[in-house]
């Protein structure tokens, strides 16, 4: 004889997997969205102008709506009346203004997903589960329905890689570890390893006599033969080699605003 569930009881297994929601795209791929309306779109899409833009022929398309869903789960776009716009969020990553925002930006998206922040906060400090485990824990304790518990657990391994959960340990998936974010404050004043912007000519506005008899052509900057060199070709070596003298402070965790500066006042032309 079948027994009836008592009132108080739910026996709703099935409904509560129908509310478990997770980006059926990876994270990774998820930034293509915002970064498409960003690039393509000047900022801002509608729904017809965004399939166009991620190559889908219109949006009666499962994958596309699939793609802006999960772009949306992550809190990299949002919608304003018609149009799709990246979110604050997105522009950290797309475009951020000091090297370890983008950073912090990947891991406050992966968190954004519900699941994935449950199941980090479930497994900190301990192994994950091989794949079947992980799977089985997905479909049991986690409310993923069957049919889709593959993809979410890419979903969830690929996105931990992209947010860095997994560099501490290079090479293994085998710990959701948070990774720590340095925010190295700039130098009080300007490095003194910058170099010097290289001079055009042969100096200040006289007629050469106080140069200690070294004319022009003579000088460390400029031999003869690059006498006809252009400013416009000297600036931007120098501004290459001011580039390269950031990226290279900061991959040791060294933050030079004063230099950052100098470079963003290059490029405008100032």
């Amino acid at each position: 004889m079948a027994v009836e569930p008592l009132p108080n009881q739910s026996p709703s297994v099935p409904s509560a997997r129908s509310e478990v929601r997770f980006p059926g795209y990876d994270l990774a791929t998820s930034i293509e969205v915002p970064r498409a309306i960003h690039v393509k779109g000047g900022g801002a899409a509608a729904a017809d102008n965004l399939a166009a833009y991620l190559g889908y022929k219109g949006t009666n398309n499962g994958a596309y709506l699939t793609k802006v869903g999960a772009a949306r789960t992550f809190g990299l776009i949002a919608k304003n009346g018609n149009l799709f716009a990246p979110t604050p969020l997105a522009h950290r990553i797309l475009s951020p203004v000091y090297p370890h925002e983008a950073k912090t930006a990947l891991i406050e998206a992966f968190f954004n997903v519900e699941l994935f922040k449950r199941i980090y906060e479930d497994f900190r400090g301990r192994e994950l589960p091989p794949e079947f485990g992980m799977k089985n824990a997905l479909r049991n304790q986690y409310g993923i329905v069957p049919a889709r518990v593959d993809l979410a657990y890419r979903s969830l391994l690929e996105s931990a890689d992209t947010a860095g959960f997994f560099a501490t340990k290079l090479g293994a998936r085998t710990h959701l570890i948070l990774p720590m974010i340095h925010a190295t404050p700039a130098p009080p004043s300007a490095s003194n390893d910058e170099p010097a912007m290289p001079m055009i000519g042969g100096g200040g506005g006289g007629g050469g006599g106080d140069d200690g008899g070294m004319p022009p052509a003579a000088s460390p900057v400029f031999k003869p033969a690059a006498a006809n060199v252009a400013l416009s070709d000297v600036k931007a070596k120098y501004v290459a080699t001011l580039i390269k003298l950031f990226e290279a402070k900061s991959e040791k965790g060294e933050l030079d605003e004063k230099l950052m500066e100098r470079i963003e006042r290059l490029l405008e032309g100032n």
